[in-house]
């Protein structure tokens, strides 16, 4: 049964030379190969078992021949346990072999499989660990992924840390977070697989089948034990294994104690990507259901199976989606309805597959609509906006299609596949790539359509070329795609958006610090001194609705999330409206002469009253001071929906802390400030917030295609201008960006021309009451009063 002694001895000489070996040059170890033919010869092992246990028993011992061979040592130097666990494994499936056990040898086979498995991943934690990075990479050949479909695609997230920390680029430990939460996620989708499969088998009848899947659900909670009883506790641990040995029958006490349990938590991008697979497979399924069937209630007619089969595609991808996120939602009941619904949905497909009374096209769409209605109500608002990302899937998902179709010789519907496919890239992310990288925009327009080398998949389908051109084209679309994919993540430098925030808070707060010290300066002498109260209480009353109104924009903001970028775009050209106007020196001086005026007047209208004179003060006080704290929101709203919460928020407290210092200078230490060369500096910022503000705004008009895009030939602008000055390679948004910084510097120039012009102007007066007699003294008193007013 077992390798002789002296055998052992030679490959654990060999194997301590390996290591010696490795601290010089590393060699690498393919773990895969050897895994993969054991499985193999024990999968032929259980096709044999109830008609020639013999032959079972050969090949099982075949199995452990190579495993001895190549596996055996490396993982008793790595995990000795898991390793006596696979040797026992393989006693106890020839032992099932040989006496024709067939569902006994199903369960041995998958428990012996699964201890592998463990005993890899225990290896490849342990490398990782130490930081042993290209031992990790041969451990982390041999594990297992999600069943891969159209909407899945194979996790590269372990394979990736391990390669960074190959490189020095991450920690040991951030490296095995990455791993851990890569393969916890793929088994704890396989455990899943293998319950639902234990459910199909039961129905059946097949209990072969449900031993061998009951034995795999053990074997890959094992490896998600450890994540299961730090969330849940011991004795939750404790009583699932309990349950889980006790299967097939109780398949049901096992899904509860899953239920909302998740291994590898999903991260904000993870979920986004998934809310959106949901939203989009579920919208295409009765498009694609409406065009396979025709006729009316009773009498429906399947018409195309391919558009049948599509939309449950289609439907079993948005059902798969939904389960990695509905352990995350709050109403867990609300969760189960909608499963229920789209389990409906799932049997109404099946019996139009089937040709057995299938729903109409329009019941199978109100069915949609309910389940879409649903998930809108249970999904947060920040998985509801758009990631063009997400679209990737579905543009993925219908060149599958194409390539299906065109393999069944269905040209036509090939082509319906290739129109949908196109028109959700041109409606989503090709407006990114016509900003980020125009010749990239060109390459997908030709694969899709009539280019050459390779051919596009119009003139591949007009043509009914073979599959083999159309898949070669499909293949180059992939590697299109993915380039796609990366350059959709761009986004906005956090530092720079929260240096952003903090510049407005602040340049708003010091307006506003600015106002109070003009109406409270002439309330110091003590006799007039208690009037600044109720005008503090104004003030405070402002900032408290300053906060109430962030949260009433937010949430308002939130109920039009779905639109996405076209919401950012129509917030963000408000803004800007607003800032342009209060930027404009013309304008402002104008404004600001007039509005301190107003002010001051109503101070000393109310100064001689004592009922309302509080209440004057103190509304006075809120005036003041909330319409700059209203600026304020709807400029951080605009930043919020363009990169998020959380580096706004950040440099919101920042300008905060320096507005407060320096209100406390100005009204605490009765510091002498140069307010006017603080408005100046302060201002001059503004102006550079307005061109970074103006530069992503058009951005993302372009992006949504409300703007047109021009392309500067020649000029290849590094990625940091973009994420920190929103400065990109469109004549559109540099002209734009420069306009708004013109418009602000020349209305300063026009303001002062007036002014000087004015200046000119009375002193032209003056000499021509001087010529005819006038009073030249009581002319220039005039003009130099009015000029100080003007100046002040």
């Amino acid at each position: 049964m077992w390798l002789p002694l002296k055998r052992r001895g030679a490959l654990s000489l060999a194997t301590l030379l390996l290591g010696t070996a490795a601290a010089v040059d590393y060699v690498a170890v393919d773990y895969a190969t050897p895994a993969e033919a054991m499985r193999s010869q024990l999968a032929e092992a259980q096709v044999e078992v109830s008609y020639d246990p013999a032959q079972a028993s050969q090949l099982v011992e075949q199995a452990q021949a190579g495993y001895m061979q190549s596996l055996d040592a490396p993982l008793s130097a790595e995990a000795p346990q898991a390793a006596r666990a696979v040797r026992s494994g393989f006693a106890a499936a020839l032992a099932a072999a040989r006496s024709g056990d067939e569902p006994g040898y199903s369960a041995a086979q998958a428990k012996l499989w699964t201890r592998w498995l463990g005993g890899a991943y225990a290896a490849l934690e342990h490398n990782v660990r130490a930081g042993r990075a290209r031992a990790a990479r041969d451990w982390l050949q041999t594990r297992e992924f999600r069943q891969a479909s159209k909407f899945t695609r194979l996790n590269a997230d372990a394979t990736t840390a391990v390669e960074e920390l190959n490189a020095g680029k991450v920690t040991p430990a951030a490296a095995l977070d990455a791993v851990r939460a890569d393969l916890l996620d793929g088994y704890q989708a396989r455990l899943n697989d293998a319950l639902a499969g234990i459910k199909d088998a039961q129905a059946r009848g097949y209990r072969t089948r449900a031993a061998g899947q009951s034995a795999l659900a053990q074997g890959y909670f094992t490896l998600l034990a450890p994540a299961y009883g730090s969330s849940r506790g011991e004795a939750a641990l404790k009583t699932l294994e309990s349950e889980l040995a006790a299967l097939p029958a109780s398949l049901s006490s096992v899904q509860a104690g899953l239920e909302g349990f998740r291994a590898a938590p999903l991260s904000g991008r993870e979920q986004r990507l998934r809310a959106g697979q949901v939203t989009r497979f579920l919208a295409l399924v009765p498009t694609e259901y409406g065009r396979g069937v025709s006729g009316e209630a009773g009498s429906v007619t399947v018409k195309r199976d391919i558009e049948i089969t599509e939309a449950k595609t289609f439907l079993a991808g948005a059902t798969t989606a939904y389960a990695d996120l509905a352990p995350l939602l709050k109403d867990q009941a609300a969760v189960g309805a909608t499963q229920a619904k789209l389990a409906a949905l799932e049997a109404g497909l099946a019996a139009a597959a089937a040709h057995r009374n299938p729903p109409t096209a329009s019941v199978l769409e109100s069915g949609v609509q309910e389940v879409q209605a649903a998930i809108a109500a249970q999904f947060p608002a920040a998985w509801k906006t758009h990631d063009a990302s997400g679209d990737l899937d579905v543009i993925r998902s219908q060149l599958n299609n194409v390539v299906a179709a065109v393999g069944a010789g269905d040209y036509a519907q090939a082509e319906t596949a290739r129109l949908d496919a196109y028109a959700t890239l041109e409606s989503g992310p090709e407006a990114r790539i016509a900003v980020f990288a125009p010749d990239l925009k060109l390459r997908l327009e030709n694969l899709f359509w009539n280019g050459d080398a390779p051919a596009g998949l119009a003139r591949l389908i007009r043509d009914r070329a073979p599959l083999a051109q159309v898949q070669a084209s499909r293949e180059q679309l992939n590697r299109e795609l993915a380039l796609t994919g990366e350059l959709l993540g761009t986004e906005q430098a956090p530092a720079a958006v929260a240096t952003n925030a903090g510049v407005i808070v602040f340049r708003e707060g010091l307006e506003a610090v600015l106002i109070l010290a003009a109406l409270m300066g002439s309330l110091r002498r003590p006799e007039v001194r208690h009037l600044r109260k109720p005008m503090w209480w104004g003030a405070a009353l402002a900032f408290l609705a300053t906060g109430v109104t962030w949260v009433v924009m937010s949430g308002t903001l939130s109920l039009f999330a779905r639109f996405g970028e076209k919401l950012e775009a129509v917030v963000s050209v408000v803004a800007i409206a607003v800032l342009l106007i209060i930027m404009n020196w013309f304008v402002h001086q104008v404004y600001w002469n007039d509005r301190m005026a107003d002010f001051q007047k109503t101070k000393h209208s109310l100064m001689g009253r004592n009922a309302s004179q509080w209440v004057g003060l103190t509304l006075l006080g809120f005036t003041s001071i909330y319409r700059e704290g209203f600026e304020t929101v709807l400029f951080l709203q605009s930043l919020v929906l363009q990169s998020g919460s959380a580096p706004v928020l950040s440099g919101t407290g920042l300008g905060l802390a320096a507005v407060l210092g320096v209100g406390v200078l100005v009204f605490s230490l009765q510091a002498k400030l140069p307010m006017k060369k603080l408005l100046v500096w302060t201002g001059m910022m503004i102006c550079a917030v307005l061109a970074v503000m103006v530069g992503n705004t058009v951005h993302v008009l372009q992006l949504v295609g409300w703007f047109p895009v021009h392309g500067v030939a020649g000029l290849d602008l590094p990625s940091w201008l973009s994420l920190w000055l929103g400065v990109y390679p469109t004549w559109e948004g540099l002209a734009t960006q420069v306009l708004a910084v013109v418009l602000v510097i020349g209305s300063y120039f026009l303001s002062e021309a007036l002014k000087e012009r004015a200046i000119q102007r009375r002193l032209e007066q003056a000499r021509a009451q001087k010529a005819t007699g006038g009073d030249l003294g009581v002319a220039v008193g005039q003009n130099v009063s009015q000029g100080s007013a003007a100046q002040h």
